[in-house]
């Protein structure tokens, strides 16, 4: 209707008519314009709330699961001191039986967290990164996940380490000592701990495998360096916690 009227005032040459239709016809463009750009950013600022509370939910779930691994490597770490304890002096591994089992098999077991990296990767893959508007919280989301997957790099070798441990203290526990371990100890954890401390465990047995061990000068030499990687270990989920941390109280503030 009113591109006619626009047209009829242009016959008739009525240039002020003219000018008034095509300022309404601009501003009503215009307008709209707005109003869907305004519906765009509400759409948008929607979409950013909805990435920020499930990014929150992932970290506040790794944090937890960090601090188990934490604590996992030192578990490992006390088994690797008990063990090179026990080569000074074989009844340090009477005073903890049960304990000194699962030292001989798991001072080299590793445990890193699966991150819940869902939402980032989410982020990443759709382009909507550009959703966060907070330059400080993608940076910090980059350091966070990328350090994790920096770390995964190392996998192999420390699954070598493993297997380099199990060579060196086969033939320590006897068979029925190894069978034990497998089946009534299992995998030492902060949730058993106190329980496999607990356990009862022929000591006269224990001491003839600490000898045994003891009179391995290749274990002597290893141990030190599973000390090292234990404690490297740790020192990498503290640095995630700390990350971690970081990008929540980030995300809290927003």
């Amino acid at each position: 209707m009113i591109l006619q009227k626009i047209a009829r005032s242009i016959r008739e040459q009525d240039w002020f008519v003219v000018v008034v239709e095509l300022l309404v016809v601009i501003i009503g463009l215009i307008m709209a314009f707005q109003v869907d750009r305004w519906r765009e950013t509400l759409e948008e600022h929607r979409q950013e709330q909805g990435y920020i509370e499930r990014l929150t939910a992932d970290i506040e779930a790794d944090i937890p699961a960090i601090q188990f691994a934490v604590d996992m490597q030192s578990i490992r770490l006390d088994f690797v001191e008990l063990l090179m304890a026990t080569m000074e002096d074989p009844e340090a591994a009477v005073k903890r039986p049960a304990e000194f089992l699962a030292a001989v098999d798991q001072a080299a077991f590793t445990y890193t967290p699966t991150l819940a990296s869902h939402t980032f990767e989410d982020l990443r893959s759709t382009g909507n990164m550009r959703l966060i508007r907070n330059q400080e919280l993608k940076e910090a989301l980059f350091d966070y996940y990328g350090f994790d997957k920096a770390q995964w790099q190392y996998r192999p070798l420390q699954l070598t380490t493993e297997f380099k441990h199990f060579e060196q203290v086969a033939g320590v526990l006897s068979f029925d000592q190894a069978r034990f371990a497998q089946d009534k100890i299992k995998l030492v954890s902060p949730r058993n701990q106190e329980e496999v401390r607990n356990m009862s465990v022929d000591t006269v047995a224990v001491l003839l495998a600490a000898k045994r061990l003891a009179e391995r000068p290749g274990v002597r030499d290893w141990l030190p360096y599973i000390r090292s990687l234990q404690n490297e270990q740790i020192d990498v989920h503290n640095k995630r916690i700390e990350r971690a941390q970081a990008v929540l109280e980030i995300l809290r503030g927003l």
